[in-house]
Formats: C-alpha cells, structure tokens, sequence
C-alpha cells in the first residue's frame, strides 16, 4: 500500500489554467491524485488547494516543479497528515464515513490534521514548522 502525502497550494486563481497547473504538475509525472479540494482566502482572489497524493519517486521533484509554477506563491507538504472524511448529507447533516459512502448529490469533505509543515517557494525550502 502506498502512503498518501497531503500537499497545500497556496496561489492565485487568475483563469481555470490554474487548477490545471496545479494538477498537471503531477501528472506529468505520472502521478496520480486521489482527491482535490480547495477554498478562496482572500477577495484578491488567492485561494489553498488541498491535494491527497500517493507517495512515489516521482513526488520530490513534483513539488519542486510545483513550487515554481506561475501563480503558485508557496507549497506546503504537511507531513503528518491524517485525513479525516467526512459526508455531508442532501439534507443537510454531517457524518465521519468513507467517499464510498456518499449518494448523489452529498459532498464528501476531507479534513487534514498535522503537526508538522514543510514550506518551498520558488525550489527552496523556506520553512519547517512544528506545531
């Protein structure tokens, strides 16, 4: 079984080529993605992508790809990261499950909880934290 790596990207959204930077990042790679979400931050239109990843060879130099695409201001590799799942329901209520689980028309969430981050920007490392 392969580890899933849990990856933020932090960038400006400008036009849909954004997401396909982002994706294509791994792709190319030959990587595959096992799921994708993300939020607007800011009204100057900088939105976090959350990416669950399989862990490969290929990863390191996707994230170092990554960290330089245009529009990208940092990628974060949250180290640690277990990832809760949760389903929202039609009617409005919130269960832990699996993606399996889901009907048509619920939205399944996945919720990352780390402890430590590791931070590029532009192909170098700028940071480390342990929270």
């Amino acid at each position: 079984m392969t580890q899933e790596k849990v990856v933020r990207v932090i960038g400006y959204y400008r036009d849909p080529g954004y997401i396909e930077r982002v994706a294509g990042a791994f792709r190319k790679l030959l990587m595959d993605i096992n799921w994708i979400q993300g939020r607007k931050v800011s009204d100057d239109g900088l939105y976090e992508i959350y990416l669950g990843v399989p862990y490969t060879n290929n990863f390191d130099i996707a994230i170092q790809n990554l960290s330089k695409t245009v529009d990208v201001e940092k990628v974060e590799v949250l180290e640690d990261a277990v990832v809760t799942t949760y389903v929202i329901k039609r009617d409005g209520s919130v269960v832990r499950g699996e993606p399996f689980e889901a009907k048509e028309y619920d939205i399944v969430v996945f919720k990352p909880s780390f402890s430590k981050v590791t931070t590029l920007s532009w192909g170098i490392v700028s940071g480390k934290n342990i929270y």
